[in-house]
């Protein structure tokens, strides 16, 4: 058996529960792949281990996933999807907005950073009293990287009102006005729904459960790398608000690398375009 072979049928084997091959546990061993690989029978443990690492497998820590249970999943991504090719193809008629919500605290989020070895690790500095929070809620166009956001001590309906306002102000002579959201329930309330209405927004809801459909999120995910994680605010909310704003406010009139950054444009058109 060459090494491509063995390496393909330990990734086969690894791919399938032990359960069905009568062993009853939820994670294979080195001793259930010996005892299932005829090839491997005869080895002790830490010769098991030296071949599979050889053969290119370790020990790696799983990742949670749910799976959206959404019965409409295809249709509700399909309608998505339609509405992207309107924006791609019809840009003065039609736009597609992706949006949510975003939580911070006053208090840094503490994580790893670079640091020489056998020294003490970094203080990130913190301070007594209420860690206030802030939500922010905001969309990105999915052509140009516009970012149009609103930030305040909470986000319900009546500031989503607002910002669908905002949203018709920065857009105002788009017929066909897309706007992707999830299934936060106060997306869906009747003054919010109303308010939409009014001013012409197509609401386009995502699968339950699935905001990996949803490219936003990396935008967050940016946010927080750059400004959230181990911030020197912790007392002065104001100035964390502040850098937020400055932040968000490098795409206010559109970034294609933030489009790259996101997902929704690939790195030969950036490079063929530029920022």
């Amino acid at each position: 058996m060459t090494a491509t072979e063995a390496g393909e049928a330990v990734a086969h084997l690894l791919h399938q529960s032990p359960r069905q091959y009568g062993i009853d546990v939820t994670r294979w061993r080195l001793a259930d792949v010996g005892q299932v690989l005829s090839w491997l029978t005869r080895r002790s443990l830490p010769g098991i281990y030296k071949v599979l690492k050889r053969l290119g497998f370790s020990r790696k820590q799983a990742q949670a996933f749910i799976r959206s249970p959404d019965t409409a999943y295809a249709l509700k991504w399909r309608a998505i999807l339609a509405a992207y090719q309107d924006a791609v193809e019809h840009p003065e008629q039609a736009v597609l907005l992706f949006g949510d919500e975003l939580t911070y605290w006053r208090r840094p989020a503490v994580r790893a950073v670079h640091q020489r070895r056998g020294q003490k690790q970094r203080r990130v500095v913190n301070r007594p009293g209420a860690n206030t929070q802030t939500r922010i809620v905001a969309v990105v166009n999915a052509c140009t990287g516009q970012v149009t956001y609103r930030q305040r001590s909470r986000v319900g309906r009546f500031e989503l009102v607002a910002f669908y306002e905002q949203l018709r102000q920065d857009y105002p002579a788009v017929p066909r006005l897309y706007l992707v959201l999830d299934n936060w329930p106060t997306h869906k309330h009747p003054l919010v729904l109303e308010a939409a209405q009014h001013h012409a927004l197509r609401l386009l809801f995502l699968p339950t459960y699935a905001s990996w459909l949803n490219p936003i999120e990396k935008l967050w995910r940016w946010l927080r790398q750059d400004v959230l994680h181990c911030h020197p605010f912790a007392d002065d909310l104001d100035h964390l608000r502040q850098a937020v704003t400055r932040w968000l406010d490098r795409f206010r009139s559109g970034s294609r690398h933030l489009l790259f950054f996101i997902g929704l444009l690939s790195r030969v058109e950036l490079n063929q375009y530029g920022d």
